[in-house]
């Protein structure tokens, strides 16, 4: 069965890329290097987050803030109906995506027209998980000649970039036991490195480290400690057996100075503390940022941001690394906690946002050493953070015995989730997508587990005092001040992009392209689109030209948002799932 898969792409890939004009297009890529991604050329948008950064920041500043009410869809082209929350790649004129359905294709960015297509073929698709895993491909990954994605099923594939033939398909294993991985891969100094998530499954998950050219796994870490392993005596007694779901499904960061992985693990299941045994248990190993050798996997330093999670609060968004003046201000918005001890001035740092509690965090990139943290949106469930880092929890909305209900701020889809961070490393400004949203939480006794894996119901409400659902955070990562805040009726559950052009674009449930300044917070240009705009936004240049691209299709997560928190949601689409091109006329 693999074999005929594989055959099948192979047949569909020459065919499509046999025209002359399209060869030659694919024909012209040159392998992509290290230093390619490390310094990624103007126009192109070569990972996730751009480069290996991961600022989600273009240098192009052809379309700014005084033209893009001028900007116009040049081209669309529809996609795989799904949950498309995708990161297009743009390399020399050629994008690369994936869609819904494990679809790989590349396509012409200047017209859209397909190049090649690839169709992975699951061997097992439990029907348990289809609606839940299937559908989710936000980043992929290119170098040397070839394209990579992971599957919902656990295989990691490489492509070749100029004809979509299978280059390796590495079966991670347990795919039909639910391991599956939404994020993709990242490239650091010639190895992937890939997370997985175990969301619904009766075990935890890992990181792995994977050789460029073969596939070949070099190493593997687990998040969850075996018995005597470190931190078993911190899982409140539970039987191994019993600890579940902690993976790293969230975006990676990879840093060529000190040549360090940054990754963030996400908590465990059920939600209640009291069901899965584990009562009074920080849990080490789940939502915690690692700094990691991507070589080895050997782990240079680990700091855990929400101990004893009752919330699924997950940590494992991106967070990135720069150089920046390190001062942090005692003014500061929601402050958390500052290391008094901590020196000043100029550091490199990993800052951002990784847990849904939307707490921003700042550690010295090499060490470890904790700087800073500061709260965003409204949460109640930290009870403060110690001049280390140290996590102390909120007693008062903790589930205890008896299943009373619980009422805690944010959500279980956070005070931001998995929606992109952008971040100017000129302005040193990041702009954080977030949701004002509290939940009341009621555990169940009689729901299947792991399948049910939070084991609850649940409403939801605006916080007490909050009458808007969502917002943009624009935070100084120097100081940690608050620069502006941009905040809408309809919940803002979209990944961000930044440009030179001192412009700010985002998507949304609402089906609304917009334009943001960075300056002013001001809303300078929007557009609505057919469908709900979830995917992540990216701007490339091909022959002097300047596109902007997203994805529409099912608001997934941001739908639940919406109905839950507005009485009368926003016009909302999951029809007509498509990529859409936007470029200023010609002159």
């Amino acid at each position: 069965m693999k074999i005929n898969r594989l055959l099948m792409a192979t047949v569909a890939s020459l065919a499509l890329a046999s025209a002359p004009a399209f060869a030659d297009k694919l024909a012209d890529l040159k392998p992509v290097t290290d230093a390619d991604l490390q310094n990624v050329a103007p126009g192109n948008w070569l990972a996730y987050g751009r480069d290996v950064s991961n600022f989600g920041y273009s240098p192009l500043e052809q379309i700014n803030a005084d033209n893009v009410k001028s900007l116009t869809q040049v081209w669309a082209r529809g996609i795989e109906s799904g949950q498309t929350q995708t990161a297009p790649l743009v390399y020399d004129g050629v994008m690369f995506i994936a869609t819904p359905g494990e679809v790989m294709q590349a396509l012409d960015a200047v017209t859209g027209d397909l190049l090649w297509e690839y169709r992975h073929r699951m061997e097992a698709e439990p029907e348990e998980l289809n609606s839940i895993t299937r559908d989710r491909k936000r980043g992929i990954a290119i170098y040397g000649e070839n394209v990579y994605y992971a599957t919902w099923d656990n295989h990691l594939v490489a492509l070749d970039m100029r004809t979509g033939q299978v280059a390796f398909d590495i079966d991670r294993g347990q795919g039909d036991e639910g391991i599956s991985n939404s994020s993709g891969p990242i490239i650091a100094n010639g190895v992937i490195v890939l997370g997985s998530s175990c969301q619904y499954s009766g075990f935890g998950c890992y990181v792995t480290g994977h050789d460029a050219k073969t596939g070949e796994e070099l190493w593997r870490n687990y998040f969850i400690p075996k018995p005597g392993e470190e931190g078993d005596d911190t899982w409140g007694g539970s039987a191994y057996e019993s600890r579940w779901m902690t993976g790293a499904w969230g975006q990676m960061t990879y840093d060529p100075v000190n040549d360090l992985v940054y990754y963030g693990s996400t908590s465990t299941g059920p939600a209640s503390e009291v069901q899965r045994g584990t009562i009074g248990g920080t849990q080490y190993g789940t939502n915690t940022r690692f700094a990691v050798k991507p070589s080895t996997g050997e782990i240079v330093w680990r700091h855990q941001t929400l101990p004893r999670d009752n919330w699924d609060q997950e940590c494992t968004f991106e967070m990135v690394v720069d150089t920046l003046n390190v001062n942090p201000s005692a003014d500061m918005e929601t402050l958390q906690a500052i290391n008094t001890s901590a020196a000043t001035g100029e550091r490199r740092v990993l800052t951002g946002v990784p847990c849904k509690t939307g707490t921003v965090w700042q550690f010295d990139a090499v060490t470890g050493e904790f700087i800073f943290a500061r709260d965003t949106a409204f949460q109640n469930m930290i009870d403060n953070i110690d001049e280390t880092g140290l996590v102390t929890v909120n007693e008062d909305v903790v589930h205890k015995e008896g299943g009373d209900s619980v009422y805690h701020c944010p959500t279980f889809l956070g005070g931001r989730d998995q929606p992109r961070t952008a971040y100017n490393p000129t302005s040193k400004v990041m702009f954080v997508p977030l949701t004002n949203a509290c939940q009341t939480m009621t555990p169940r006794p009689d729901a299947p587990i792991p399948v049910n894996s939070y084991n609850q119901t649940s409403t939801y409400s605006l916080p007490e005092g909050m009458d808007k659902a969502g917002r943009i955070d624009a935070i100084n990562m120097e100081t940690g001040e608050t620069v502006w805040r941009y905040e809408q009726d309809s919940v803002n559950y979209a990944s961000l992009l930044t440009t030179a052009g001192d412009l700010l674009f985002s998507g949304g449930a609402d089906r609304y392209l917009k334009a943001i300044s960075q300056t002013t917070g001001d809303l300078v240009w929007k557009t609505r689109l057919a469908a709900s705009a979830m995917g992540v936004p990216v701007s490339y240049e091909v022959d002097g030209k300047q596109y902007v691209a997203i994805v529409t299709g099912n608001p997934a997560y941001g739908s639940t948002l919406e109905t839950r928190l507005n009485e009368k949601p926003t016009d909302m689409s999951a029809l007509g799932a498509s990529i859409h091109v936007f470029a200023l006329p010609q002159e």
